[in-house]
């Protein structure tokens, strides 16, 4: 119950309320601020590095389908 009545207070803040719920200064400031800038070049890091390791865990699952086929038809024979 505790739950659900956060989540019906939550709501009622956010759509009477809502200077509470106004964007970061990359989507609704200054463009040009140091803040802005800082938080652009801090969401394209972590973009990248998310991507990076993305990239990593798709690679290694492919690496190891191909040893697995391998080793099936090395064993097969």
């Amino acid at each position: 119950m505790t739950k659900f009545l956060h989540i019906i207070l939550l709501s009622f803040i956010m759509l009477f309320v809502p200077e509470t719920a106004e964007a970061c200064a990359t989507c609704f400031g200054d463009p040009s601020a140091p803040a802005s800038q800082g938080m652009n070049w801090a969401i394209l890091t972590l973009l990248g590095v998310t991507g990076g390791v993305l990239g990593g865990v798709i690679g290694t699952i492919i690496s190891i389908g191909k040893k697995t086929k391998k080793f099936q038809q090395l064993n097969k024979q």
